[in-house]
């Protein structure tokens, strides 16, 4: 997204969200670059998608990863939980999230790690290779997969069970690395999801179409183990693409 774009998105939520409070909770941090986790806060006071003013208070989570030069952000990618936010305003069915209080307070991260990037790299390489039995060995015992619209996870059972899950609804699924970099023990990943649907996901029947997905995972490590990921994808789109709900552009 350019300047231009993420000034109109802005915008967009201002008119809706017209006491809208963004706070950055967790932030990587490398060269050019900066990931972030935020959390937002807000009335529902004004249109939006669609959706007339319910006056409904409402959080919202996501993430960004930025590029700057000379003191400027040259261009931004950012995902938030969608699903979330429609089901705050009743859009949609299906439970309104709960923000743990983690949420909302940064982190410590240790700047003397390193490799913490060479991690997730291994975790996409055994993801894409189909070793799914050996992807728990890069995360640690007590591991929160925080993923709004996705599956839920905790420990190592909870991250084999994840990407089980995914597999069997897309037996074909890789991820590609669009960006990745790191700061102490955290990394920031955007990334691109492909597949195809052959498999029932959630209620959802197999649908037989291939997906394409953008998504940003911000994680946090500790001893070199992976102990909690926050991703942001486009659920709404993938979704839509399965033919579980209308195109958000129609």
């Amino acid at each position: 997204m350019d300047c231009a774009g993420h000034e109109q998105l802005i915008g967009a939520f201002r008119t809706a969200f017209p006491d809208l409070q963004i706070r950055v909770t967790e932030q990587v941090a490398a060269a050019d670059r900066v990931g972030n986790h935020w959390v937002a806060q807000g009335t529902h006071r004004g249109a939006f998608q669609g959706i007339p003013a319910t006056d409904k208070a409402v959080t919202i989570t996501g993430n960004n990863v930025m590029h700057i030069a000379d003191g400027r952000i040259r261009a931004i990618w950012g995902q938030f939980d969608a699903v979330g936010l429609m089901a705050q305003l009743g859009a949609i069915p299906g439970p309104v999230p709960a923000y743990a209080a983690s949420d909302t307070r940064s982190a410590t991260s240790s700047p003397s790690a390193r490799g913490s990037a060479d991690v997730v790299r291994r975790f996409i390489a055994k993801f894409n290779e189909g070793r799914l039995d050996e992807i728990d060995a890069e995360y640690d015992q007590n591991y929160v997969l925080d993923f709004p619209g996705g599956p839920a996870g905790a420990g190592k059972q909870g991250i084999r069970s994840a990407t089980m899950e995914f597999r069997a609804a897309f037996p074909d699924l890789r991820f590609a690395i669009d960006d990745l970099f790191d700061e102490g023990e955290r990394a920031a990943w955007r990334w691109t999801m492909t597949g195809t649907h052959k498999g029932k996901l959630g209620p959802v029947p197999a649908s037989g179409r291939k997906v394409q997905v953008p998504g940003i995972s911000i994680i946090s490590l500790r001893e070199g183990r992976i102990v909690r990921d926050r991703v942001r994808a486009d659920m709404v789109g993938l979704l839509a693409q399965i033919g579980a709900i209308a195109s958000p552009s129609t």
